[in-house]
């Protein structure tokens, strides 16, 4: 698939997120506006059904802020994602091992990567809905080898900045900080050839 049309993807989730969330604030906005006009309401319960959808109606203020965070994420990831595991090998050796064959090298310190994502709200609902019939949820799928990709970026560019030749015993983390999100880490040992 074209950087170009997953950019675009990426984009529109977004934008469904946050009008799914929109709908489900204007509902809870129209129900507590329903409850506020019951005849012969106690004037507590009217201040706090007002107080309620008046909070409902504010939840849409960071909700547009993420959407626009999120659309400066997707466009500055646009050096990112063209970027395969294999490019990064390109620039420097990445190994598992603990040594490389042939190499002699000092240690110049630890090197490491991570990122912390999660999908939208839309993407997180039909998760939800997929694991009823079980499956391959392919959003988490995807969102986890995108995080993968910038965790070995940050990495790579953490060990270039120790002036580093390679990593070596490379290693990956990864636990979710909350539902719906996941943080990953690579790690490894930079080092710089003899």
């Amino acid at each position: 698939m074209k950087p170009g049309n997953t950019k675009a993807r990426e984009k529109r989730g977004a934008v469904i997120g946050v009008v799914l969330f929109g709908v489900l604030m204007g509902a809870c906005v129209v129900c507590f506006w329903a409850l506020c006009i019951i005849p012969e309401l106690p004037q507590w319960l009217f201040i706090l059904f007002s107080a309620c959808g008046v909070f409902c109606a504010a939840l849409m203020v960071p909700a547009l802020w993420a959407l626009k965070r999120r659309f400066q994420e997707i466009d500055a990831l646009e050096d990112i994602k063209p970027v395969t595991l294999h490019e990064e090998e390109k620039i420097m050796v990445l190994v598992n091992i603990d040594y490389i064959p042939g190499k002699e090298f000092e240690v110049l310190g630890m090197a490491k990567g991570t990122v912390v994502q999660s999908k939208n709200f839309g993407k997180d609902f039909m998760a939800g809905m997929k694991t009823l019939v079980g499956g391959e949820i392919t959003g988490y799928t995807e969102m986890l080898n995108e995080a993968r990709q910038i965790a070995v970026k940050r990495m790579v560019d953490e060990a270039e900045a120790l002036g580093a030749d390679a990593v070596v015993n490379i290693r990956y983390g990864s636990s979710a900080v909350m539902q719906g999100a996941a943080e990953v880490i690579a790690y490894g040992t930079a080092v710089r050839f003899k």
